[in-house]
């Protein structure tokens, strides 16, 4: 029987990357002489320090004490290594250490660069052991892999094979709480590291968030510090049948433990939230919650299906802190590293809105992710959650710059412009007059000016505090020079007006486009940027196509559709990068299903919702996305529809219709193929951009049709009642 006093070696064994935290957390526990190496620590304690480490370490994998060494003294080939294994299990009195009628299990650890099949050369240690008391006592201990009662852990070296008896059992990252899982969830010991690394106990928060909890690892471990829950409290060890255990002092220490807990409990506790928007997620950290313990203090969790765009409001007081932690689903969920780093843009956007100068750390696949998290005093840890690496961003969370539309910022001042005097004034004369409305309505992206002077025909877009400035292409009799120097002017009113910098102004030049050109490259800059419009965060492109990702026009029809898509199931055919589609996904869509031919903007599209926390999974039919001709989709399909957006280019080369697709020309088939697709009650949205455009009678005739382009046309271009015209399309009721 040990004494609870000698001192003894023991292993630690961790994750790599955890040493030094695991070394901080064991001293505090009392272990002494700590030796530091890859994926474990050696010290000298007490078997109460073992206990107690076993108990209360929420970082360490396993607890072994080492009772017997091999020494090897020949190379190794595969028939070696596992014959020598045998040869050590077989040469040590295993009676010493347990009784033959307990029953045991072998966990086989190979140092690296040593060859042999682990599953056969685990069989030689079982039968090493077994021999071993055949010999000694006349009987045979059983095998039980699932619920041993003795562990024996071995590791295979290139000099000495190792031999322990692993306390722990099962590895201490398993608490016993998680009863379901969600895909790819961190470890239990990882999560605790994560929290411990961000000082969660010493933070105090009156408030944890998970905005993404997957199966509820991050809040039930933060419950677990701050309630000073002990991770071993309800778990087994594997030291029960252990002829050295000494039952006394380990009831001692649970009771100690359990006394901790209870006394926690009763102090003040922070408010949890954890949401996902799986609701397999959240029934799975319910259920995880229950079988942790915490079923009594549910009340004090708020466990709800959200995405990103549905945080409700945190009331904090000034002197309140919070903490956020989460593990966004990363990595092939998402598919590739532009949709990750959406997702993380979004997550930064959200987290700078709604809580300035708190503290976060989240999780990234790669460091690229991280990076665009808008924290400050950064702090990186990298970890190996299983085979996979991830990185870890804690810090402070910045506040926005400018929460409010640029036009609330702004007020009007006296400017002079030699030369272009006229256009500052126009310039500014519209933004005074949709000052009004944008703060109003929250409206960040607008149009300020669209060649209302005909000296200065460009377009001037606002979109969030950056501005998007068009140069309409004069006409071929202007002198170019002339046009040149009057655009540089215009360049230079709208600095003075605006007050902004030269780096926050983008410029294109637009002229007349046919065919493929309005999806060709402009630019290889890539200046993307999340603008808000509605509940929407969107990514929006200043440089590299000729259209930026988001027509301002048609800001009124997605808004209308965010308004009426709750429940229903929506189609949005030419979606571009699916604006519409992601404004009815947030007003509550059963549905959103988005067909375009260009691959691009579909990826783009997926952009969007990931940057809102939505899932575009290969696997989940919420949000569906399409890459093919609108004719061809509409024919090969059945699936009915409640709301209908199409938003059809003038012109556009396309498989059917002698090439090419002509809105005037082909309108009649496309909406009564569209027609066909939309349920009995339900609403169609048909607009288009070409000022000559009639709508065909035949249509007018089959179907109850309303022109509502003065409904769905802004203040912003009021100034050009052309810009689209708009109908709203039923079936006749019967």
């Amino acid at each position: 029987m040990n004494s609870p006093q000698r001192l003894s070696t023991y292993w630690v064994t961790c994750a790599d990357g955890l040493e030094l935290l695991l070394e901080e957390e064991i001293a505090q526990l009392g272990a002494t002489d700590v030796e530091r190496k890859a994926g474990r620590l050696i010290f000298k304690g007490t078997l109460e320090t073992a206990y107690r480490i076993c108990m209360w370490s929420r970082l360490a994998s396993r607890v072994v004490m080492p009772i017997y060494e091999h020494a090897i003294e020949h190379s190794h080939d595969v028939r070696d290594v596992a014959e020598e294994l045998y040869e050590g299990a077989v040469n040590f009195d295993w009676s010493l250490i347990f009784a033959p009628q307990s029953t045991f299990a072998i966990r086989l650890h190979v140092e690296r660069d040593i060859k042999v099949n682990t599953q056969f050369a685990t069989l030689r240690v079982k039968d090493g052991v077994v021999d071993s008391f055949m010999e000694t006592v006349g009987r045979r201990p059983s095998i039980d892999i699932k619920q041993p009662e003795i562990t024996l852990y071995i590791l295979a070296g290139k000099t000495t094979h190792h031999y322990c008896l692993d306390l722990s059992g099962d590895s201490l990252h398993k608490r016993g709480y998680r009863q379901v899982m969600t895909e790819a969830p961190i470890k239990e010991n990882l999560a605790a590291a994560i929290l411990h690394k961000a000082k969660l106990q010493a933070l105090q928060p009156k408030l944890v968030l998970d905005p993404m909890c997957g199966s509820g690892t991050f809040i039930i471990e933060s419950l677990m510090i701050l309630t000073d829950r002990a991770p071993g409290l309800v778990r087994r060890f594997g030291f029960n049948g252990w002829h050295g255990h000494d039952h006394e002092l380990w009831m001692s220490l649970k009771a100690e433990a359990a006394q901790r807990h209870q006394d926690a409990l009763a102090k003040p506790l922070p408010k949890f939230y954890a949401y996902d928007a799986d609701w397999d997620a959240v029934k799975a950290t319910r259920q995880n919650l229950i079988a942790a313990g915490f079923e009594s203090i549910l009340d004090n969790i708020k466990i709800e299906e959200r995405t990103l765009a549905d945080w409700p409001t945190f009331n904090l007081e000034a002197d309140e802190k919070a903490f956020i932690v989460t593990n966004p689903p990363y990595g092939e969920r998402l598919g590739d590293k532009a949709s990750n780093r959406a997702l993380y843009l979004g997550i930064s956007a959200l987290l700078q809105k709604t809580f300035p100068h708190q503290h976060a750390a989240v999780i990234a696949a790669q460091i690229e992710q991280a990076d665009v998290l808008a924290f400050d005093a950064t702090q990186t840890l990298r970890l190996m959650n299983g085979k996979l690496p991830i990185y870890i961003r804690f810090g402070v969370i910045k506040p926005l710059l400018n929460s409010q539309p640029f036009l609330a910022r702004w007020t009007s001042q006296p400017v002079e412009v030699e030369g272009a005097q006229d256009f500052a004034n126009r310039l500014q004369k519209n933004m005074t007059a949709l000052k009004k409305w944008a703060v109003n309505e929250g409206i960040y992206c607008l149009r300020l000016y669209d060649a209302d002077l005909p000296d200065f025909n460009v377009a001037v877009d606002l979109y969030g505090d950056r501005l998007h400035v068009q140069e309409y292409a004069p006409p071929k009799q202007i002198d170019p020079e002339k046009a040149k120097k009057r655009f540089n002017l215009a360049l230079a009113a709208i600095r003075a007006v605006t007050g902004f910098n030269r780096d926050a102004i983008f410029i294109k030049t637009r002229a007349r486009q046919s065919g493929k050109t309005q999806y060709e490259k402009q630019s290889t800059a890539s200046k993307r940027f999340v603008v808000k419009e509605g509940r929407a965060n969107l990514l929006v492109n200043l440089t590299d196509y000729l259209d930026t990702g988001l027509f301002l026009d048609h800001r009124q029809m997605r808004l209308r559709i965010a308004q009426e898509a709750k429940g229903k199931h929506f189609l949005n055919l030419y979606s571009y990068t699916s604006t519409a589609s992601l404004h009815a996904a947030l007003g509550g869509a059963a549905s959103t299903t988005s067909v375009d031919l260009s691959n691009t903007y579909l990826n783009w599209s997926k952009e969007n919702f990931v940057l809102n926390g939505l899932t575009v999974d290969h696997a989940d039919e919420q949000h569906m996305f399409f890459a093919s001709d609108c004719f061809d989709w509409l024919k090969e399909g059945h699936e009915q529809y409640d709301l209908i957006f199409i938003d059809p280019p003038t012109f556009s080369n396309s498989k059917k219709f002698y090439g090419t697709f002509d809105v005037q020309r082909d309108h009649l088939s496309l909406l009564k193929r569209a027609m066909n697709r939309l349920s009995t009650d339900g609403t169609l949205y048909f607009s288009n951009n070409y000022r000559g455009f009639e709508m065909s009678e035949e249509i007018e005739g089959m179907f109850d049709v309303v022109e509502i382009t003065q409904e769905t046309i802004g203040p912003d271009f009021k100034r050009n009642q052309k810009i689209h015209r708009s109908w709203q399309i039923k079936h006749h009721s019967v």
